[in-house]
């Protein structure tokens, strides 16, 4: 009898060893997709655009040796998503900021910052007839932090892993150009504080 049960808690620690081990690599699978989500951890890839002032920007080239947040959205129904962050984080990152007061908490970023609808073929034939008119409705302010883009999508919806094109997708790089955070939805004050964490830590 006792044969027995040494043989059936033997048998069972083994059972057991072997569900760790399964449920380890389980969740060792799920962080490393989780890391990798959107590209993160990869460098950024190469998108030729002109923003609202006519200046003609390469991505990454353009934006090494400061950090740099891009906003990117890959249809009209993300736009609207992606237009909820122009001012809270245009406010939060790009505007000169008092430091000098003692009593203050403000930081002051010396960082990179662009939007960048990627729309498909048609809507940038649409949107190329109608830039004025988009133009005219944009603050100034904002103009050197828009940028348009034509060409293909494919390349980069594999790149940056995207699972939903109704959603914008925002993404943090470090002065290298490698992507070091990824945020992605209609903004929320959660996922600004994120991003700012981000900065602070480059």
């Amino acid at each position: 009898m006792l044969q027995y049960l040494n043989i059936f808690v033997n048998s069972n620690i083994l059972k057991i060893d072997k569900m760790k081990k399964i449920i380890l690599v389980t969740l060792i699978a799920a962080f490393t997709k989780l890391n990798a989500q959107n590209g993160t951890g990869k460098m950024f890839p190469t998108i030729t655009g002109q923003t609202f002032t006519d200046k003609n920007v390469i991505i990454p080239e353009a934006c090494k040796g400061k950090p740099t947040i891009i906003g990117i959205c890959f249809s009209k129904a993300a736009e609207t998503d992606l237009r909820t962050w122009l001012n809270p984080a245009y406010n939060q990152f790009v505007v000169k900021k008092d430091t000098t007061n003692a009593f203050g908490a403000a930081v002051a970023y010396d960082i990179n910052y662009y939007f960048i609808p990627m729309l498909n073929l048609v809507n940038q034939v649409l949107e190329k007839s109608s830039q004025e008119k988009i133009k005219k409705q944009t603050d100034k302010e904002f103009w050197p932090h828009l940028m348009f883009y034509t060409g293909g999508l494919k390349e980069y919806k594999k790149t940056f892993e995207i699972d939903n094109t109704d959603l914008p997708y925002f993404f943090v790089l470090d002065k290298t150009g490698k992507i070091v955070h990824v945020e992605k939805g209609i903004f929320t004050e959660k996922k600004l504080s994120a991003i700012e964490e981000f900065l602070e830590e480059d």
